[in-house]
């Protein structure tokens, strides 16, 4: 899963932090060059000198990390079973760290099932893979915006203050002085307004969303909210 992560998004980033600190005459577009990475195509404007050999590489590890994730798992967990006398009763102890393993392995009498395995195995990466792809391009979104924000406030600079100091003096001073009022008015009130509430509604959504289905998978205790009343109220115990 990391060097799925990393040999993809990873790179992404690279790309990203690499065409911020380096001037370029004409930058190319990273979701250009991610597109072709993916696809296999040649990318005609590469990032730097050897992008197109690291990209393929990566893509590489990135493909074969997907069949390490399907099927040592099953593989191990049925050789598991086999040492403990075709029964996978005992084997809590150093699965531990896999719940969902333990989970089948209870099912029919205590008998490993490996079908039972290899079907939910293949759920996950399924899951993994897709969902890294399309969690990672909903948090994108921002990046987009982030844009749109640029150029709103070029065009509101161009329409407002640009335009006062085409006029001629003495004019421009009182036309500078209004628009500077207007510039301002609809700055505060477009971009530090709406569409920061705009973005900070797109964040929560991403966080309740993408973010937190990495993690949570309700499959521990029962969620109980706190509350001052719990708390406080004598039980019948005491």
């Amino acid at each position: 899963m990391m060097t799925f992560m990393i040999c993809f998004f990873g790179y992404m980033d690279y790309m990203i932090l690499y065409k911020w600190v380096t001037p370029m005459d004409n930058p190319p577009s990273i979701i250009n060059s991610l597109i072709c990475m993916a696809m296999g195509q040649e990318d005609k404007f590469p990032m730097y000198q050897g992008a197109i050999g690291v990209s393929q590489f990566l893509m590489l590890l990135s493909v074969l990390s997907v069949p390490v994730m399907l099927i040592p798992k099953p593989l191990v967990l049925y050789l598991r079973s086999r040492s403990g006398n075709n029964a996978y009763t005992g084997g809590h102890d150093h699965l531990s760290d896999d719940e969902e393993g333990e989970k089948h392995g209870e099912h029919h009498g205590g008998k490993f099932d490996i079908g039972e395995v290899a079907i939910h195995q293949i759920i996950e990466t399924i899951e993994f893979v897709l969902g890294t792809v399309s969690h990672t391009a909903s948090y994108l979104r921002l990046w987009a915006l982030s844009l749109a924000h640029q150029q709103l406030s070029l065009v509101f600079f161009q329409k407002t203050i640009m335009t006062g100091l085409t006029i001629g003096f003495p004019m421009n001073v009182i036309a500078i002085f209004m628009l500077y009022a207007c510039w301002f008015g609809i700055t505060v009130a477009v971009l530090c307004g709406m569409d920061v509430l705009e973005c900070f509604l797109h964040t929560l959504r991403l966080h309740w969303v993408e973010f937190q289905s990495k993690f949570y998978r309700a499959d521990g205790y029962l969620f109980q909210p706190f509350r001052h009343r719990t708390v406080l109220e004598p039980t019948g115990d005491q």
